[in-house]
């Protein structure tokens, strides 16, 4: 007899999912997580968080600013910053779309680490480079940053690749039965862009299909020459 019917997956615009049960805690990212955990009891006012692209960054940040009711600022010449950190503040510093402040914000950059201190205020600064790389002028500046803690997520294992798999196809709206993630685990690139490019590679093919993602589809992706996770 034939089974049920096996749902597929619709374009429906799914959100990610950012709650804390969400996140997958393994050994790639668990310092971070600790340290996210020992706020307040930071050594300094601020941390900065770094990690390739993908790796849950974003998701940890919003993880930290739920529990702390952390608003996101941007220091610059425009902003605030004596209305921005008021006394015990929690603020989220997103830089993930730039390498590093602009030239024109490091004076505001100045300004808001000595807020935080004085003011017993709390900062997460998520970053792509850590902030004693970024090319820094002012030198006041550039040894207040060298001395922030900073944590990096570091490459995923395979139990996470294939965790995220799941993950980013759920978070698609998209279902796949576990020998397929079986089988592209061990074939994809060790990095969490190939990962969430993958997963939308095989959303969309499975979509044009109209048929589930199985096996089939999955090794007609990854010998495509453009495939998202395709060996190099």
């Amino acid at each position: 007899m034939r089974g049920p019917p096996r749902q597929l997956p619709l374009a429906l615009g799914f959100q990610p999912a950012l709650a804390a049960e969400d996140f997958l805690v393994t050994p790639c990212n668990e310092l971070a997580v600790a340290w996210l955990n020992r706020w307040p009891d930071w050594p300094a006012p601020a941390l900065v968080l770094t990690g390739p692209a993908g790796a849950g960054k974003s998701h940890l940040a919003a993880i930290w600013a739920g529990r702390t009711g952390a608003k996101p600022v941007m220091p610059g010449a425009k902003v605030d910053l004596d209305r921005a950190v008021p006394p015990g503040a929690c603020l989220l510093i997103d830089l993930q779309t730039m390498l590093h402040p602009e030239p024109d914000a490091e004076a505001p950059w100045f300004h808001l680490l000595n807020l935080l201190k004085e003011r017993r205020a709390h900062a997460l600064i998520v970053a792509r480079e850590p902030a004693a790389r970024w090319p820094v002028r002012l030198p006041d500046l550039a040894s207040r940053l060298a001395a922030l803690p900073q944590v990096d997520i570091l490459a995923p294992d395979e139990t996470l690749l294939a965790a995220l798999l799941v993950k980013h196809l759920a978070d698609l709206g998209a279902l796949v039965d576990p020998p397929v993630i079986r089988y592209l685990v061990p074939r994809i690139e060790r990095s969490f862009l190939a990962v969430s490019d993958l997963a939308k590679a095989l959303n969309r093919a499975a979509l044009a299909a109209q048929k589930p993602i199985t096996v089939a589809l999955a090794r007609t992706i990854l010998s495509e020459p453009d495939g998202a996770g395709a060996p190099e």
